[in-house]
């Protein structure tokens, strides 16, 4: 009886925590309905992307405050160097592989990467990049009052100098539909093409997979065990 009760014990799964931006949310949430082990999930503001620093404190917040050990799925890509520091203290997190958002939305980074060497000179915009007003138009506005208009639009216009075509990628038509005027006054400022991109939801099914997988020869992801940190050098192809 004893012998059953432990390997019944061993098949339990750990518990699964997911921590995420906002971003990935519509397209994240509808995969976990049906995941038992899911025990809390959290989606962070749009705005922590423009402030690396900040959201290193913020995850570090969230991972610190789940006492239970487990896996932490992360909804996030190293973001601007916004994960690297991050402790798993007694959790084993999974990370995208990927430099940011918009590899996620894509689907995987070999297809954003297949379209920025084939587009050089591309900025790309989210949901989460329009939301959180940190782009061009949104730096326009803040640099305007603090300088004048045309002192900023100089600003802008040498920041993203090197830029020629937005492109706004969403994983559905109704994103697009909801973004475009935005996205496409991003465009008009810079002066560059405007293209749109439907994403796909494959990296964010397959990070809800090593849940229960944890398959470290994957190379989409980043797996951090207990007690170590996230580094920016993992994320290095």
């Amino acid at each position: 009886m004893t012998h059953t009760s432990i390997a019944t014990t061993q098949r339990q799964p750990r518990p699964v925590y997911v921590l995420g931006c906002r971003v990935v949310q519509r397209a994240l949430q509808p995969l976990l309905d049906n995941m038992p082990a899911l025990a809390s999930c959290r989606f962070m503001e749009y705005g922590l992307h423009g402030f690396p620093d900040a959201m290193t404190s913020r995850l570090q917040v969230a991972v610190d405050s789940v006492h239970t050990p487990g896996v932490i799925l992360l909804g996030y890509g190293l973001c601007g160097n916004g994960l690297a520091g991050l402790q798993s203290r007694h959790h084993t997190l999974v990370i995208p592989r990927t430099d940011d958002c918009i590899a996620i939305l894509m689907g995987s980074y070999e297809k954003y990467r297949e379209d920025f060497f084939r587009h050089p000179g591309t900025y790309y915009l989210s949901e989460g990049w329009l939301e959180s007003g940190f782009h061009p138009v949104g730096q326009l506005a803040q640099w305007s009052a603090r300088h004048g208009e045309k002192t900023a639009r100089r600003m802008v216009a040498r920041m993203y100098m090197r830029y020629r075509r937005v492109v706004l990628v969403a994983f559905t038509s109704e994103e697009l539909s909801r973004y475009r005027h935005e996205a496409k006054e991003v465009a008009a400022l810079l002066g560059v093409d405007y293209e749109e991109m439907l994403g796909a939801p494959t990296l964010l099914e397959r990070l809800v997979w090593q849940a229960d997988a944890l398959d470290a020869n994957d190379q989409q992801f980043v797996i951090v065990p207990p007690g170590a940190l996230v580094r920016q050098m993992d994320f290095l192809r």
